[in-house]
C-alpha cells in the first residue's frame, strides 16, 4: 500500500480540515512545508492556536474521499423532480 502524506489544519486540539495531500513528494519535504507554513502564520493565528501538523494517509483514503465527491456531484446534477399538485 503507498504511503500518502497529509498536512492538516488544527485549531487547538481540534482538527479542522485536510490542507494538501500528496504521494509524489518525500516525506521530508512535507515536513519542510510544514515547518513553513507554521513559520508563516501570524501572530493572531497563532493565538487562535491555529497550526499545520503532519499525518500519513492511505490510497484507500483517497480513493473513499474521490468516490464520495463523485457521489454528490452526481446527485446534485439529477434533475429534482416536483410533486404536480
Amino acid at each position: 500500500m503507498n504511503r500518502i502524506y497529509e498536512i492538516h489544519r488544527y485549531r487547538g486540539s481540534e482538527f479542522q480540515y485536510i490542507v494538501a495531500r500528496t504521494n509524489k513528494h518525500s516525506e521530508d519535504y512535507v515536513k519542510a512545508d510544514i515547518e513553513k507554513m507554521n513559520a508563516l502564520l501570524s501572530p493572531e493565528m497563532q493565538a487562535e492556536g491555529i497550526r499545520y501538523v503532519f499525518a500519513l494517509g492511505t490510497v484507500d483514503s483517497i480513493n473513499k474521499k474521490t468516490g464520495d465527491r463523485a457521489k454528490k456531484k452526481k446527485e446534485a446534477m439529477q434533475p429534482q423532480t416536483l410533486p404536480i399538485s
